[in-house]
């Protein structure tokens, strides 16, 4: 080989280390954009339009969410909360505040069951339900304002329809039980002869001296 051609692969080597950084961000970039949707943009905006720190922002998300054990509730629960969730927008009719007010306080409650963290928790639910958490954020803050008598009747039931729909989302989504605790193992029964008569329960055949004789020998050696 040429010493030109040997210069040419040096070079389209070097190009392809250098190049090789920023291909693994834009490929990240793409992943998290597809797996954060609308959150991505939210995130990024807030950010100032720096995808670095979006990036990384995220991908702290994806570790805290990994970090977690999350567990499925029971039929008897999952059925419970089903029903709450559902059964509210009857009282939404007579008192909107308090339902909606109700509704966010068992979306909480469920939160907790499964698992989720006290802090950091819009963070985590982030993951497994971008796509639900501009309307929740928005209900939020309505929530917000109607402690204060600042929030009109649609705006209540939107809000109520956004904690409902993350809710249902929430039950919907597969988690691992809790696993069960192994059964302490049972002592094998004895092992018996022909009689019935269990091994511990034999006597040993004597030889020589019998048991006593043994035993009074000892007893003399060790005086």
């Amino acid at each position: 080989m040429s010493t030109v051609a040997v210069l040419l692969v040096v070079l389209l080597c070097a190009a392809a280390a250098a190049a090789a950084p920023f291909v693994l961000r834009r490929v990240r970039t793409r992943r998290l954009r597809t797996r954060f949707g609308p959150e991505y943009e939210r995130a990024l905006r807030s950010h100032g339009g720096d995808v670095r720190r979006t990036d990384r922002e995220l991908a702290d998300r994806l570790a805290l969410r990994r970090g977690l054990r999350l567990t499925g509730l029971p039929g008897a629960d999952r059925e419970r909360f089903t029903t709450s969730i559902r059964g509210i927008q009857v009282l939404f009719v007579e008192d909107p505040p308090r339902a909606a007010a109700e509704a966010e306080r068992t979306l909480q409650s469920l939160l907790d069951r499964v698992g989720y963290p006290a802090s950091g928790r819009i963070e985590a639910l982030s993951v497994d339900h971008a796509r639900r958490l501009a309307a929740y954020r928005a209900a939020r803050e309505t929530l917000g304002r109607a402690d204060g008598a600042g929030a009109d009747t649609e705006e209540l039931r939107t809000a109520l329809l956004a904690i409902r729909g993350l809710t249902l989302e929430v039950l919907g989504r597969e988690h691992p039980a809790p696993a069960e605790r192994p059964a302490a193992p049972r002592p094998a029964p004895a092992k018996t002869l022909g009689t019935g008569t269990p091994d511990a329960e034999r006597t040993a055949p004597a030889t020589g001296a019998s048991a006593p004789a043994k035993a009074f020998g000892r007893r003399a050696v060790n005086s």
